[in-house]
């Protein structure tokens, strides 16, 4: 078996953590963003230090102005002075087209997968004293008033719902068929009731009222 170069071993633990998703994708595009400010910051203060006369810029000068180019494609429009600042703004300016630019598409698409995953209802329940109901049926809202007329003098009362059916759905239906619930909050979640692992992992085991 041929030996393992270090360009295999690091472009197999790169792949390794690119295959872990979104967190990932930020962390790497974070730092190649952070890269190219710092490196156009101080390549502006050593090789541009004072495009006129009495303009010092300084180091947080420059990286300030690195930031700007990066975030604002537009600022470029606005370089002036030696030759070699504008050069470096309008390579800082592509290199932030390009890669922070991608870094804000990855936190949007992260952000509505967070939110796609969200509305499926798959998430955990961490109530105490709550009330749960397995199961939906044109009975749920009959159940729901009624305990939310028992719960009217108890404090911070929920009704924990586990069905096979949408979150939003479910949601929609109860604020449409029950209205207002006072006090009492649901909070509805998507599983197979009869399934005692999804019910477990859905809703947390806490003393249920």
């Amino acid at each position: 078996m041929a030996a393992t170069t270090l360009r295999q071993r690091l472009r197999y633990w790169f792949d390794n953590t690119m295959s872990k998703g979104t967190p990932a994708l930020v962390t790497w595009l974070a730092l190649a963003s952070l890269t190219v400010v710092v490196m156009g910051g101080l390549l502006v203060w050593l090789l541009d230090p004072a495009p006129q006369e009495g303009d010092q810029r300084g180091l947080f000068g420059s990286m300030w102005q690195s930031v700007l180019h990066a975030l604002d494609p537009g600022t470029v429009a606005g370089d002036s002075g030696h030759w070699w600042f504008v050069a470096i703004g309008f390579a800082i300016t592509i290199g932030g087209i390009l890669i922070v630019t991608a870094f804000i598409g990855v936190l949007t698409t992260g952000l509505d997968a967070k939110l796609t995953e969200l509305r499926k209802g798959r998430s955990v329940v961490l109530e105490r004293n709550h009330t749960v109901l397995l199961g939906w049926s044109d009975q749920v809202f009959t159940i729901i008033s009624e305990l939310v007329e028992a719960n009217g003098n108890q404090r911070r009362p929920c009704i924990a719902i586990l069905a096979d059916r949408d979150k939003v759905e479910m949601e929609d239906e109860i604020r449409a068929k029950v209205g207002s619930t006072r006090n009492t909050r649901v909070v509805c979640r998507t599983g197979n009731p009869i399934d005692r692992t999804t019910s477990r992992s859905s809703i947390q085991e806490t003393p249920v009222r």
